[in-house]
């Protein structure tokens, strides 16, 4: 379920024919999405799920510490169980070059994310397994040193 919500200032400057709001929502008001909802609330109310949650902010830390570092990442970031590599792009922005081709890069390795621009954001569902993370980190690292802006860089550290 979503909802975007802004001052009448913000949606005023994206209120023109060549802008727009790139906001995400999807299947809003769907009765499928709403008894989804329901569901989860039961799930949070039954399951250590913050718990989960904290291991995947913690999964996130250390797994972006070679991210930080590396020459052809701009900045590695994290809120919670969110995490964002941005990288070094000519072309920075939500149109760089170099979306579709991680895109296609994950998807052919069978790991879904959806690159924003030249950013790679990790939004794992809370049921995903410390292995199944670390694989999602180890395709963005072969990702970064296959299709990112060329430099000459050192092997990123151990993963997992």
């Amino acid at each position: 379920m979503g909802a975007t919500l802004c001052t009448q200032a913000i949606h005023a400057e994206f209120a023109t024919p060549d802008r727009a709001f790139f906001h995400g929502h999807s299947y809003t008001a769907n009765p499928l999405a709403c008894a989804a909802a329901v569901a989860n609330l039961e799930i949070f109310e039954t399951e250590d799920v913050l718990g989960r949650v904290a291991a995947i902010a913690s999964h996130h830390r250390k797994r972006l510490e070679c991210f930080a570092s590396h020459p052809k990442v701009h900045e590695a970031r994290q809120i919670g169980s969110i995490a964002a590599i941005e990288l070094k792009a000519d072309d920075a922005g939500y149109f760089s070059a170099i979306k579709a081709r991680l895109y296609r890069f994950f998807l052919e390795r069978g790991v879904l994310l959806r690159p924003l621009g030249h950013v790679i954001y990790i939004l794992p569902p809370y049921c995903i397994s410390a292995e199944d993370l670390n694989r999602v980190y180890d395709v963005i690292e072969e990702a970064v040193e296959t299709l990112s802006v060329p430099h000459h860089t050192p092997e990123f550290c151990t993963g997992g």
